[in-house]
């Protein structure tokens, strides 16, 4: 039941539209695909992995003979290099026989797909999400943060098995405040997913005690040096770099080069599991790396998958010539002509960061269309009409358990959350990600850091980020410029004393 479908796969961008059919020959299928010529064009790991989660999850659906029985998912993938890169494969979901009708009735209408997952990232998503709203596609996306996409007048279908990013910078002052720290920098880049973040973490450390000494948005080609020079000059010693891998990467590598040291650095979950950036030489002098990430789970039966695909596509490269006919008439969807170099280990050990996201919006899926057609444990019924709205209605619905993790939304489609706080230990070779503590939110709001385990750079206490040292017993805070962190302690007067509840001389 899967078709050929068209591939273009060259970073970490993908939107998949998934439609299904249902195996027996006299069932009048939900969405029949016409069959296209391949395309593959490979230069991301991540990538890569990705696709491959979101094909073990489609598998492993149609070989279950409780979820969805006796019918299969299908999918078909592009790869998202830009903003307006999208709207080819979102016009072409969204189509019925090529022809696209803006106007018409939700009950008359059945576009080519029934939901979509991705793309990833905030601007790509917010670029289409207005499109697919329109005809209430579920949108279930595994990688786009922005907290602007919870608001369901704006996107009343978009749905995320990834936290928004005000669960992430709520997440980051928990952190800032178990330390005590109260001085910090805020560095992203000139995107949605900084933008955002930048402007919730302005929002929430308001009457937490915490200053934003520094920030910026910067562009690729940004004097990064100079970024950090002025940082450092501040004296501020924790820096929150909230930014995809390709900006953390440049941040990362700047202070490298200028020998900026002994800070502490709190990665956003966009980078906060990257393989190759610990790896950098001399990253040990920077000081201490916290990361920000989902509470990671395995995926039974992925490495296997992978092995096997791995061998399979192996043995198709003997002969390149027979190859490339039978990769192009049998699969399509499974191998590409690029990717004999990756080997097994390569996919498995790249970065995990959004494979349950991932995982979970393809189990969202096909849970909520087994709702809209009335399927039990043993089939699901003939000629039963699963329109793309249904399942969104289905969706909020949802509580099932997946790999020991429940999957359920609130009224705003966002999902329930369960972080891990991990500490980068570059000391060791290779480098390992050791998690040191946990944010969850469901059955109840619990968050703990474990201090033993934190290897800090400064001889094995916390570093020190504050714009001003306490004042001792006998003294009162004398306000110094704009920052409420910033005083100077001056001698309490004769029979004075200072109530530090209300802040003043009595």
């Amino acid at each position: 039941s899967f078709s050929t479908s068209e591939f273009s796969l060259e970073g970490d961008y993908i939107l998949g539209g998934l439609f299904a059919l249902h195996e027996i020959d006299h069932v009048t299928p939900i969405f029949t695909p016409e069959t296209t010529e391949c395309f593959w064009h490979i230069s991301s790991k991540s990538g890569y992995r990705m696709l491959q989660v979101m094909r073990f999850a489609v598998e492993e659906i149609n070989n279950s003979t409780t979820l969805l029985p006796n019918v299969s998912l299908g999918y078909e993938i592009y790869d998202h290099c830009s903003n307006t890169r999208n709207f080819r494969s979102v016009l072409s979901f969204i189509s019925t026989n090529g022809s696209i009708r803006p106007k018409e009735k939700l009950n008359n209408y059945q576009p080519k797909v029934i939901a979509l997952t991705g793309p990833y990232g905030s601007t790509r998503t917010i670029t289409i999400a207005p499109l697919i709203a329109m005809d209430f596609i579920p949108m279930v996306n595994y990688g786009a943060t922005s907290y602007a996409l919870s608001n369901k007048l704006q996107y009343p279908s978009f749905v995320r098995t990834m936290p928004s990013n005000k669960d992430l910078v709520e997440m980051i002052i928990h952190i800032i405040r178990w330390f005590g720290w109260n001085w910090v920098a805020f560095i992203g880049s000139e995107d949605d997913y900084s933008s955002d973040g930048l402007k919730l973490f302005s929002k929430y450390i308001n009457n937490t005690g915490i200053c934003l000494a520094y920030q910026e948005g910067l562009s690729l080609n940004a004097n990064y040096s100079l970024t950090l020079k002025k940082i450092d000059k501040l004296n501020i010693n924790v820096i929150v770099v909230f930014a995809v891998s390709q900006y953390a990467s440049k941040i990362i590598k700047a202070a490298i080069a200028n020998n900026i040291q002994d800070k502490v650095w709190i990665a956003s979950h966009s980078w906060a599991m990257n393989q190759q950036i610990p790896r950098e030489p001399g990253i040990r002098k920077i000081g201490t790396i916290i990361g920000i990430t989902e509470r990671l789970l395995s995926l039974p039966g992925f490495n296997e998958f992978i092995y096997k695909s791995r061998e399979t596509t192996d043995a198709g490269h003997n002969d390149i010539a027979e190859s490339d006919i039978q990769s192009k008439s049998k699969t399509c969807n499974q191998d590409c002509d690029y990717c004999s170099l990756l080997t097994a280990e390569d996919i498995i050990n790249e970065s995990p960061t959004h494979s349950f996201a991932i995982y979970a919006a393809i189990y969202t899926i096909a849970h909520a269309l087994h709702k809209v057609l009335q399927c039990d444990m043993n089939e699901c019924p003939k000629n039963t009409i699963a329109k793309p709205y249904m399942l969104l209605e289905q969706i909020k619905k949802l509580n099932f358990p997946l790999n020991g993790r429940q999957v359920k939304f609130d009224d705003n489609y966002d999902p329930t959350i369960s972080y891990a706080v991990v500490l980068w230990r570059t000391d060791v070779n290779p480098p390992q990600f050791e998690m040191v503590g946990t944010y969850d939110t469901h059955p109840e709001i619990t968050f703990t850091i474990n201090n033993s385990l934190m290897a800090w750079h400064n001889n094995g206490s916390v570093p020190f980020s504050k714009c001003s040292v306490e004042c001792q017993a006998g003294y009162s805070r004398q306000s110094e410029g704009f920052h409420s962190c910033c005083f100077t302690c001056k001698k309490c007067p004769r029979n004075s004393y200072m109530d530090f509840s209300r802040k003043y001389l009595r």
